[in-house]
């Protein structure tokens, strides 16, 4: 007997893109602005501090879409700064009034792979890092190491190095599913066309497997399972636990179970090829530290970033500036509210 969708409280238990507390029990959020809907919520939860830097990053997002590359970056970065400032306070986490992240040139070249970006131990962004539990030991790391582990540019970086295989695969339907009798319940994701190949799958993170039940299809799952309650009998407080075990379980998991904005969210697999470098942290975390670097660059040294953006590596940092700011919000605003936003014509 295979495994069947997990249920709660009514409704299928999709994966999602909130990282630390995912509401599952929630609908999804149907609408083509994710700010103006977060100002709803931060007004209606009476979030007064948090609504005043949501507020500040909306309008650097807008001040960044009439800015040349050269420029954008401060933008972008800002916007993502006062963005995260916004989870912080709605979370109740105090960080002190700095950055928290650095970068510097390690090589006079004009290289992607010459830019590196750190995380310090306090400020705005190391206080997200903990936030989120991130558990990389490396504090830095290279522009170009940083781009590669992102999957919304990953066929840009491919490209533009030239690669022969991507770190990324796509995977349809990521739910959650319950034992028939057993009350255990994993994550289950179908993969199709060339990768569905055993070979491309070999790669796959080791909590990974593919599930030979499937006859149909090819089904890859996660190994460890998340204890459920029984079918009946169970108490609001066994329910409660149990979602808590969940979370504590789909954070781990969305290391590796990553998305792309679009009309419909796009969800990828990192694999581990021992071409790339990988670097254990969320989307979340890379593209603030890559787009704090472009802003000193922008701020301190124009004329070096003018290289980057004209030299062989100008499409794939253009692709960065023009949709990094997007996949961010869209990103946050799930960890704000804990909820999925998907456009109205998608309905789930």
């Amino acid at each position: 007997m295979p495994a069947s969708d997990l249920i709660y409280a009514g409704r299928n238990v999709d994966f999602t893109r909130a990282i630390t507390k995912p509401e599952f029990s929630k609908r999804s959020v149907l609408d083509h602005d994710s700010f103006q809907f977060v100002e709803l919520w931060l007004k209606r939860e009476k979030h007064k501090d948090a609504l005043f830097y949501w507020t500040q990053a909306r309008s650097f997002f807008e001040a960044s879409k009439i800015l040349q590359g050269t420029a954008s970056p401060l933008t972008s970065y800002y916007c993502m700064l006062n963005a995260t400032k916004t989870l912080l306070a709605v979370k109740g986490v105090k960080a002190r009034e700095s950055h928290g992240v650095s970068g510097e040139a390690v090589n006079s070249r004009t290289s992607l792979a010459n830019e590196e970006s750190s995380i310090r131990h306090s400020g705005i962004l190391a206080e997200l890092s903990k936030y989120l539990g991130e558990t990389e030991r490396n504090p830095t790391h290279s522009l170009d190491d940083i781009l590669s582990n992102l999957p919304f540019i990953h066929r840009a970086y491919v490209l533009t190095r030239n690669k022969d295989a991507e770190l990324f695969i796509r995977i349809h339907k990521p739910r959650y599913v319950r034992h028939p009798t057993a009350n255990r319940v994993w994550l289950a994701a179908e993969v199709a066309g060339h990768e569905a190949d055993r070979r491309v799958l070999r790669w796959v993170p080791s909590h990974f497997e593919i599930d030979d039940g499937y006859t149909q299809s090819r089904v890859i799952r996660s190994t460890q399972r998340v204890r459920w309650f029984p079918r009946q009998g169970a108490n609001l407080t066994t329910k409660e636990t149990a979602i808590t075990r969940l979370r504590s379980r789909h954070s781990k998991l969305r290391l590796d179970v990553v998305s792309i904005s679009a009309t419909e969210t796009l969800w990828y697999l990192k694999r581990r090829l021992a071409s790339y470098t990988i670097i254990d942290r969320y989307g979340l975390t890379l593209m603030m530290m890559a787009m704090h670097r472009l802003s000193e660059l922008a701020r301190y040294d124009p004329k070096g970033l003018s290289r980057h953006l004209s030299g062989r590596e100008n499409w794939l940092l253009n692709e960065f500036l023009s949709l990094a700011p997007a996949q961010f919000v869209d990103e946050i605003s799930s960890e704000i509210t804990g909820l999925e936003f998907r456009m109205p014509a998608v309905r789930r």
